[in-house]
């Protein structure tokens, strides 16, 4: 990764830093796309009814798909940007003072976009019966009974644990070759513990581009308030309370601005 000192200036941090910025939005396009085409239900013919229905899929499909999409875009982008892929890590990286506030901004814009073009992309593609039954596809909600509070709870305290992985690794003693296994594996479990309750977003971006495609805002600050609120909180726990020294030890020099790998270049 350049160092910050190379992109002084717009134009500097624009020559530098537009390969990370579009990686970005590819990869949060293919995350969105192809972890919730998971959630596409099979259309069957019921011999009962004499007609078709849906078959919607188990909690195991989004689970797993999203886990090892996220395994697979890490170790594919990460040289490149890191693959955040999430504003939630890039808040926290940026709290954590591994990426500048420009880039981090630039990020999130590039996240959301992503997240906008992958879920369009995947709302052409689905059949137009699914999309009749189910036009909110995708989108993510508090389950029956759970309270938007409590569904703030549940996206604040997963989506930290995930972010005290990400602190994890980017304080470690060097690069972590089975980063990007970790990271799929707690994706994927984390799916598993909050998917009943809040569809386990994890990822405001991953919420906002189908709640946009589809004009479903019910509730949709909880996934903005949630997962920012849990990247905070447990970035700073990680930087105070949980390994203080791993920050006053770093040298200035080595701090990145990427989450998963050292890196030299872009």
């Amino acid at each position: 990764m350049p160092r910050n000192d190379e992109a002084r200036g717009v134009s500097g941090a624009i020559r530098v830093y537009w390969r990370a910025v579009l990686t970005e939005l590819v990869a949060t396009a293919l995350l969105v796309l192809l972890g919730i085409a998971s959630l596409v239900p099979k259309i069957t013919y019921d011999e009962v009814l004499k007609g078709e229905r849906l078959i919607g899929p188990p909690l195991a499909h989004p689970a797993m798909a999203f886990g090892f999409l996220v395994l697979c875009l890490a170790q594919a982008f990460g040289e490149v940007s890191g693959a955040h892929m999430n504003p939630a890590i890039t808040l926290a990286s940026t709290l954590l003072g591994r990426t500048p506030v420009f880039l981090a901004v630039a990020y999130a814009i590039a996240q959301t976009l992503g997240a906008i073009l992958g879920y369009a992309a995947l709302y052409a593609l689905t059949p137009e019966q699914v999309l009749k039954e189910i036009p909110a596809l995708g989108v993510t909600l508090p389950a029956r009974g759970i309270s938007p509070m409590v569904a703030t709870a549940v996206e604040a305290l997963i989506t930290g644990l995930l972010t005290l992985l990400a602190c994890a690794l980017w304080t470690g003693k060097g690069p972590d070759p089975a980063g990007p296994i970790k990271f799929g594996l707690v994706v994927a479990g984390l799916v598993y513990v909050g998917g009943e309750m809040t569809g386990a977003s994890l990822n405001p971006a991953r919420s906002f581009g189908p709640a946009l495609v589809t004009q479903t805002w019910a509730h949709h600050w909880v996934y903005w308030v949630g997962p920012l609120a849990g990247a905070t909180l447990f970035a700073l726990l990680h930087r105070y309370v949980l390994a203080p020294q791993a920050y006053k030890s770093a040298p200035q020099s080595t701090r990145e601005e990427l989450p998963l790998n050292d890196k030299t270049n872009c």
